[in-house]
This record gives C-alpha cells, structure tokens and sequence, in this order.
C-alpha cells in the first residue's frame, strides 16, 4: 500500500477499508474497543493510526523519534503523544472500556515498549509495522522473563502465537508466517463489492460540504462505509484543493454525479 503515500486521504482510506474487511472477517461490526498496536510513524504510520480511529479502535503507535510523533499529533493522526507505556496504557484503557476510538503516540524504542507491552501482557486484536526492519537475532519467540529486545517481527510471531491478527501494510512483516497481506484483502473487499476508488474536487469549502452531506445519505448507516463518510469531514478539514475520496460502486458513482 505504499504506492498511496503520497495521498494522505487516500492512504488513510485504503487503510481504512481493510480495516473494515478485517472486522468482517472476524464478525466483528466495527473495532471499537478493541486495542491496535503498530510500530512506526514514518511514511504510512500516521495514516494507519488516523485510519484505526476512524474504525473505532484504541490505537498505539510506537515511534521513537520524537519529532515524528509531535508531527502526526499536529496532523490529527495522533490525538496524544506520551513519553512511556504507563501513560499510553492509562488513556487507552480508559477509552477502550468506554468503547470510544482513541489513537496514542508512544516516544519510546519499538524494542524497549513492545517487551514491556509483552511483560505486562498487554495482547492487542491487531498488530503491525510500517518500515519495521525485522528481528536479526531470528528468534522464534521472545522470552520476555529475560527483558531480551522484541523487534517487530519477533513481536508479531509471539502476538499471533497468542490469537493477535498480524497486518501487513508495506512488506515489513512479510517473512512472518499467518500475517494478513493487506493490499490483497483490500483488492479481494472492493473487487467482491463492485468497489472503485473515487475522488471529487470542489471549488470551495461549501460544495464539498454539501457532497459529505448527499454520501451520508446515501450510504446506509450499517455499511462500513458510513463511518467514513462521517469522519472524513472532520479528518481532513485543512486539506486543498477541497476534495473527497471514497470507495463507490459504479451505481453510486451516476448517483451523486446527477
């Protein structure tokens, strides 16, 4: 899903949708409160985790460059940036409990706050990395008694060892057996739905507006979809050209045209 990059709403859409796949799998109507786990806010990152809100999980995403984590809290993909795992943990428990969506960034080594996570045995419903460079020492599992580094993909062995569905977004976690390839669930959701990916432009703030509005109507609120429709206008208020992304069938697609 990297060739989205350089489109932060489309990214965050594409994202998004196999989330929504993921959660149909599994029965699951949404992820609220359910707890995501992801290593990197690097290119891709802050699109996974804004794209985890907007499905309704409590999201963690661990990156430890701590400029990096205040930009994707200024971009509104993180809704907190915290220094350790007992402040992360503290607002995202309080949120999931209370099934609201919650997105948390930790400043702390993916090595460091995954062993910690798993010591405190803290097992996320997903888990994934973007960029992630993988576990050189090639160990099937990590002993977490001896506080050994957990890299993400001796992480993702151990999480999906546990019941955790392990995502791959970019190729990071590609080595790892029993990980989901995101791009083909994702092409496997649109192609079963009649699904294309759609953009509009607008002229100015009011026009996009009224399209927003005229989706929400469309969309039934028991599609998936729905919650998109709702938090896109508030994800990316900022963004110009105004515009909107969404996923349409072709009947769709005439439907708001006309």
């Amino acid at each position: 899903m990297a060739e989205c990059a350089e489109d932060f709403q489309v990214e965050v859409l594409r994202a998004f949708s196999v989330l929504c796949a993921l959660a149909e799998d599994l029965g699951r109507q949404d992820w609220a409160g359910a707890l995501m786990v992801g290593c990197g806010l690097g290119p891709g990152g802050p699109a996974l985790a804004l794209a985890g809100n907007i499905a309704g999980a409590g999201c963690l995403a661990i990156e430890e460059r701590s400029a990096v984590c205040r930009a994707a809290l200024r971009s509104g993909a993180c809704d907190f940036v915290v220094n350790s795992v007992d402040e992360a943990l503290r607002i995202l428990k309080n949120e999931i409990r209370q099934r609201r969506p919650v997105s948390v960034g930790l400043a702390l080594g993916p090595n460091a706050a995954l062993t910690e996570l798993m010591e405190r045995g803290v097992l996320p419903q997903v888990f994934t990395a973007i960029g992630a460079e993988g576990d050189a020492s090639g160990a099937a599992a990590i002993d977490v008694t001896a506080r050994e580094p957990a890299a993400p993909d001796s992480a993702a062995r151990r999480f999906a060892e546990l019941g955790t569905l392990v995502v791959d977004f970019d190729g990071s976690l590609a080595a790892s057996a029993g990980v989901v390839d995101a791009s083909a669930r994702l092409e496997g959701y649109t192609r079963e739905r009649g699904l294309r990916l759609e953009s509009f432009g607008f002229a100015d703030g009011e026009g996009l507006r009224a399209f927003d509005a005229r989706l929400r109507a469309m969309i039934p609120a028991t599609d998936a979809r729905a919650r998109w429709c709702a938090a896109a206008p508030r994800s990316f208020h900022r963004e110009r050209p105004h515009r909107r992304v969404v996923f349409l069938t072709d009947e769709e697609v005439e439907r708001v045209r006309s």
